[in-house]
This record gives structure tokens, C-alpha cells and sequence, in this order.
């Protein structure tokens, strides 16, 4: 009787009928797997109600506001340039298949332009809509860019995590014009790094100016490498590890599209590795890119051109490893001490099409010769060979044909 009238007192002000927990104590007439059940559920009430605890479910993601705000921009209340806007998405979404990077499943409203502007190829908009992805939970956004009377570019934002939104589209007929979003940050940009006789760059940056919707619009040549960096504060000049805003074709989803450049494709090496690293995995490219940025050597890369999928190594007569790789038309290299660390940097020449690529080494180290498809040097070595400090020629023989390279 005592667990009943603690019962009782515990529900004494719950608004149950009169002999509820009686019945429930009692329950005589009921199958004894009910009881239990009844009086688990019972216990688990009290239980919530004498500890004050609440039961909440996980809050949802706020709703992207860009679904719903009203157009802004010179062409807002232009409803026929509205209704075209959202004519050319709707077909863009139809035409092009969801790449890998767009986990979509439903399309699951209607698109929303959320601003309008004037660019010097004709009127664009920026246009949001929600859909469902396989990757998340929650509703996600889809971002797009309509101009030059197409889609011309898309990005799937996942609610939860918005802070990597690009944000950026590239557009016009040489690929000169962009639209950026500022995303609440502050948009910096360069153009034309130069480099000092020390082999490092420089850049001069300045705040992006933005609309009162917080889009940039510019046009830059594509020659004179515009950078755009989102942050905090304007990059310094020499600094070139800030994470820059690229495009959606920094990797086109495509079929195979030869590089520009040399053209070549895939790792090779100009000397045999030597006994006591033959299970040494070497340096990725990306690792060497990376450590040429930190010391102001080698410029953003923020497009798909810049920086070809090749490489050659070589392990050095002092033992250092040595990586050769092409990037904006330009050779480059970085050496590494045995162990990995980085050891100096290596600025080569032009990389020229249908010529071999030259690297001459610091230190007396020697020069890197390669051309992928041939064979090089007096052992004929394929694609590459270390030529000797002091060798003053090589033979290269691409398909048979010899021709002699003079090095510098």
C-alpha cells in the first residue's frame, strides 16, 4: 500500500480520474504483461513529473532566409524577367544531371530569385531553392546563378554547414565577370602578383566593394589572376596560405579534358629510389604546393587550369628528394631533407608544349630532364632522367626521333 499512496500523492495534482492509480495497482482482471507495461509508464510519468525534467526534441536548422526574401537589385519588380529567371532554372535543373558534389533527391519547392543586377553581357540573377539531399537529414539549399540566358553555375548548401557556401560564379564570355557573396565576411581581392628577385610574390589586396545585399560584382581578366579571399580582414601582401573562394570548375565534372600546359598526366621519376626507401610513399603534390605557398613562392591556385596532374621525383646525390611540377605555365620544385621535412624551394622557367621541361637543381644537384612518352638521357631512361651537375647536353628520343636538349 505505501508504493500506492506515494503514487497518489505524486498525482495529486495531475488532472487523472478519480481510482486511476487504484486500478492500476490492482489491475486484477488485466493479462500480466499489461500491468507491467501500464505501471512502466506510470513510473516513467511520476518520474518526469518529481524531477522537473522536459523532454525537448533537437532543434531544427533555421530555414535558409535567401527561400523566401523578396527580390532586391535594378530588376526586382520586373516580373517578366522574373518569370524568365525561373523559366531557365527550372530547364537547367532538367538538363543537367546532379554531379557527384550534388546529393540531391527531391527538388522540393519553388525557386526564389533573390537579386537581380546588371552586368555588361546583359541582366543576372541569383536564384535559392530548397531540396532534399541523401547526405543530411534536413533540407538543404540549392544556389545558382542565372546569366547570359543560362544557369551557369550551382551549389548545394547543407544546413549545417552554411559556412562553406563558395559562393562564387565566374561567367561571360571569356570567363572575365564575377558574382561573389559576401556571406556576412569581408570579401578581399587581388589581380597580377608579382615576383621580387628573391623569387617570392607579392600581391596587393583590397576590400571587394558589395552591394547594400552584400554581392560583389566585378570583371577582372582572366590573365591577370584575380584572387578572392573571404575572411575577417584583407590578407597581407606576402601571404599566400588564406583559403581563396574558387569557382565550381576549379575540378570539372566532365569527361577527361586534357590540361593545358605540357598536357602530361600521372607521377614519374628521374632516378631509381634508393634501397632503404623502397617503401617510402615520397611527397604529394598538393604537399609541395602547399609548402611553396608558405613561403610566398608559388601563387593561389583557384582554377582548374593552374596547376596540371603531373610530377616527376628524384632522390639527389646528398640525398635530398626532389619534386618537379608545372603550375600557371611555370616549372617549379621543392626539396626535402630524408625524413620529409622541406628543404628549399626551386623556380624553373617556361613550360612550353612539345618541349621538353628543364629544372636545374641548386646546390649542384643537377638538372631534371623530362618529356612523358620519351626516353631520356644516355641510359634512356622513360620520361625522365637527373642529369649530372656540369652535363651540358641530353638526347631525348620521343617516338625514336633523337633531339639533343642543351642545358643550362
Amino acid at each position: 500500500m505505501e508504493l500506492k499512496q506515494a503514487m497518489e500523492a505524486a498525482t495529486a495534482e495531475l488532472d487523472v480520474r478519480p481510482g486511476f492509480v487504484g486500478d492500476v495497482m490492482a489491475g486484477g482482471r488485466r493479462m500480466h504483461t499489461r500491468r507491467l507495461v501500464v505501471v512502466t509508464a506510470v513510473v516513467a510519468l511520476l518520474a518526469g513529473v518529481t524531477t522537473g525534467v522536459v523532454l525537448t526534441r533537437t532543434p531544427e536548422e533555421p530555414a535558409d532566409p535567401r527561400l523566401t526574401a523578396a527580390a532586391t537589385g535594378p530588376l526586382a519588380g520586373d516580373a517578366q524577367f522574373i518569370a524568365t529567371v525561373q523559366h531557365l532554372w527550372g530547364e537547367g535543373q532538367r538538363d543537367r544531371p546532379w554531379t557527384r558534389d550534388e546529393p540531391v533527391t527531391e527538388v522540393s519547392s519553388k525557386p526564389n530569385v533573390f537579386w537581380t543586377g546588371q552586368t555588361p553581357t546583359g541582366p543576372a540573377a541569383l536564384v535559392a531553392q530548397q531540396v532534399q539531399v541523401r547526405t543530411s537529414e534536413h533540407p538543404a539549399t540549392l544556389v545558382g546563378l542565372v546569366a547570359d540566358g543560362t544557369v551557369v553555375d550551382r551549389e548545394v548548401v547543407l544546413s549545417e554547414s552554411r559556412d562553406r557556401e563558395a559562393g562564387l560564379y565566374r561567367f561571360g564570355p571569356v570567363g572575365d565577370q564575377y558574382v561573389v557573396l559576401t556571406l556576412g565576411r569581408t570579401v578581399s581581392w587581388s589581380q597580377s602578383p608579382k615576383r621580387g628577385t628573391d623569387n617570392r610574390l607579392t600581391r596587393t589586396w583590397a576590400s571587394a566593394p558589395h552591394d547594400e545585399d552584400g554581392v560583389v560584382f566585378t570583371v577582372a581578366p582572366v590573365d591577370e589572376r584575380p584572387v578572392f579571399v573571404r575572411g575577417d580582414s584583407v590578407p597581407q601582401p606576402g601571404d599566400f596560405t588564406q583559403h581563396a573562394i574558387v569557382s565550381g570548375d576549379l575540378q570539372p565534372d566532365r569527361p577527361f579534358v586534357p590540361h593545358p600546359g605540357l598536357g602530361w598526366n600521372g607521377n614519374f621519376c628521374a632516378t631509381d629510389f634508393p634501397e632503404r626507401k623502397r617503401s617510402w610513399q615520397g611527397i604529394k603534390l598538393q604537399t609541395a604546393q602547399q609548402d611553396l605557398q608558405k613561403r610566398a613562392v608559388l601563387d593561389y591556385v583557384v582554377s582548374w587550369e593552374a596547376i596540371p596532374h603531373w610530377s616527376v621525383c628524384a632522390w639527389l646525390p646528398d640525398g635530398r628528394y626532389a619534386l618537379m611540377f608545372e603550375a600557371y605555365g611555370e616549372l617549379y620544385g621543392a626539396l626535402y631533407q630524408p625524413d620529409g621535412t622541406f628543404s628549399a624551394p626551386v623556380v624553373g622557367g617556361r613550360a612550353t608544349k612539345g618541349d621538353p621541361a628543364v629544372l636545374p637543381l641548386p646546390d649542384g644537384q643537377g638538372t631534371i630532364v623530362a618529356d612523358v612518352g620519351a626516353t631520356v638521357g644516355p641510359q634512356e631512361r622513360a620520361h625522365a632522367w637527373l642529369a649530372p651537375a656540369g652535363t651540358r647536353e641530353v638526347t631525348v628520343r620521343q617516338k625514336g626521333v633523337p633531339r639533343v636538349i642543351q642545358l643550362p
